[in-house]
This record gives structure tokens, sequence and C-alpha cells, in this order.
């Protein structure tokens, strides 16, 4: 991989649906995959340095399993967003993150490496819906700045609030610019629910 590859880190926040089981995935298993195998399945073909930030430590098995991608575990005794993520911020060296939720099978690395290596000279890049609603758990961030924003109590608790505080911020609108990589969209469903995980399901087996 390149250089400016080797230059970005993804930030994958677990969540209780991360170890969803789905339908099996690979072809060397017999077992169900998780919605963590499915992404990290996408994200290893893009990111050379991989966190799987949790609270809870994964089955043993699993791990055995992620292993396969580098992916490293980083467990943080919290399930608040900003402390998962100024907590692992400590274990980064890149200068820009990749910040994923954990609930999102159906990612696809073409959304990841467009956020991922279009920063350029922005603080932060981040998907915009035509609502004006903005999907923080999928962008990419300077690591710098991002430690600096979380390293007050106030920057913790103003977090969901990042894309109007911060002033060097693209906004990449999603019906526009990420429809074309991704058509249905599907990098942006998130396994909230069984109702949810059915769902991813029947996408997979469509």
């Amino acid at each position: 991989m390149s250089q400016s590859i080797q230059d970005v880190t993804c930030l994958l926040l677990a969540n209780e649906f991360t170890y969803l089981p789905l339908p099996n995935r690979f072809y060397f298993s017999s077992t169900e995959s998780s919605v963590l195998e499915y992404m990290l399945d996408s994200i290893w073909t893009v990111f050379d340095k991989i966190f799987v930030v949790t609270s809870n430590e994964p089955p043993l098995e699993l791990v055995e399993r992620i292993n396969n991608v580098g992916a490293r575990v980083i467990i943080v005794k919290s399930t608040s967003v900003p402390e998962m993520l100024k907590s692992s911020l400590e274990s980064v060296t890149a200068p820009i993150i990749l910040v994923v939720s954990g609930d999102r099978p159906l990612i696809k690395p073409n959304i990841l490496f467009t956020l991922g290596y279009g920063i350029k000279n922005f603080d932060c890049i981040i998907p915009r819906w035509a609502n004006g609603q903005f999907d923080i758990l999928l962008a990419a961030y300077r690591t710098d700045v991002l430690k600096n924003f979380l390293s007050t109590e106030e920057g913790c608790l103003k977090f969901d609030q990042i894309p109007s505080i911060l002033q060097n911020v693209s906004f990449i609108p999603v019906e526009v610019d990420l429809k074309t990589l991704d058509p249905e969209l599907h990098s942006f469903i998130r396994v909230k629910s069984l109702e949810d995980r059915e769902r991813v399901v029947k996408i997979i087996k469509d």
C-alpha cells in the first residue's frame, strides 16, 4: 500500500449490535458471521491500521478470526462514544482517523476510501443528508483536532454537535456524491434492533 494509505487509521466503535450473528460470509467457515466480521471484510481492504474499540472483550473465537485482518482490540470501560474515542485516540499515531460505528454490516469499501482519503486540508469530512442531518460516526477527522476537541468535558458533551462547532469542515452530500458509489446506500444502514438485523439478512440473501 502507498504511504498515504498507511497514514489513516480506522476506529471501529463496537456496540451491543456489533457481535450479532449474520449468515456466513466466508467460504472457509461453516459458522455464522458477526456484524463485525462483515464490516472488517470491507475495512481491511482499505486501511492497514484498524482498531476495534469496545467496552466488553469480544468472544475469544471471534478475536482469533479477526486477527487475520490485523485488527487490534482496544477495551475501554465506557459505552459513551466520546469517552471511547478519547481513550482510543491515545493509541493512534496516524494524522487522520476514520471513525465508524460498529453496526454497519453492509459498509462499502469505496465509501470508506472516499471518506478516509478525501479529507484534504479540512479538519474533518462528514456525510450530510439532504434534510441536514449528519453522520458523525461514519466520518474522517484529523487526529489532533479530534483529540483537542475531546480534551475538555464540554467537548465530550458536545461531540454530537461537532459539525457545527468546527470551522474547517467538508460536508459530502449523501444522496448525490455518496449515492454514486453506493446506489442503495446500504453503507448507511445501521443495525440497532432485531428488526434491522432481519432487514440486513434479507438484503444479504436477495
